[in-house]
């Protein structure tokens, strides 16, 4: 009876350590368990987008193209008084309405190119070369241009020519339907002096 429960006790030994042993792996295993996750390191990380920085590119005013060329060496006033009544054309195109051009001097033809119309449509920049340091539109020369409108789309423009004096034998005018004056029609009577002397026929 004796030797039975020595082994009875000793095998009970022997299994309280066997859990011991298995209750201290268990509580090893469960601390490398939840420890903090481990991020294994890819050899080839992946690229970073970086967003385009491109600056946003501003469309030229459209007069701008049209008046490529203005005042150049190689051409004449001839084609600067052309191109010169293109910008308008196409201003007045652009620009609805009835009276899309200011019937007015070279100051308010040159404010509304510049965008001060009713449309507040830039059509030249500021900075274009037509222009002279008072705002208005020059000819070649620096000297600026003459606009007579003879109706709401129909503007004649006239140059002071190489000298520089308005209403000399050197101007340059084109007419609404694209022709130049002749020397002899630069140099007839203006409209005022045909006016005065036909009251002056009259009163005789």
């Amino acid at each position: 009876m004796e030797l039975a429960a020595h082994r009875l006790k000793n095998r009970n030994r022997w299994i309280k350590a066997l859990l011991l042993c298995f209750i201290i792996v268990g509580w090893f295993l469960s601390q490398e368990t939840s420890g903090p996750p481990v991020h294994k390191t890819s050899r080839n990380p992946p690229a970073i987008q970086v967003a385009s920085q491109r600056p946003v590119m501003e469309k030229p005013p459209a007069g701008e193209a049209i008046l490529q060329g203005y005042a150049a060496a190689g051409t004449t006033v001839q084609q600067d008084l052309t191109l010169m009544s293109h910008v308008l054309g196409n201003f007045a195109l652009l620009v609805k309405g009835d009276d899309p051009l200011p019937l007015g001097a070279n100051e308010e033809i040159a404010a509304a190119l510049r965008g001060r119309n009713r449309a507040q449509l830039r059509f030249v920049p500021e900075t274009s070369p037509i222009f002279d340091a008072q705002g208005q539109i020059i000819d070649r020369w620096g000297t600026p241009l003459y606009f007579h409108a003879a109706s709401h789309d129909r503007v004649e423009i006239r140059s002071a020519g190489p000298d520089k004096i308005m209403w000399t034998a050197d101007d340059v005018q084109r007419q609404s339907n694209g022709t130049f004056l002749s020397t002899e029609d630069m140099q007839a009577p203006s409209l005022l002096e045909q006016s005065l002397q036909r009251r002056g026929s009259w009163r005789k």
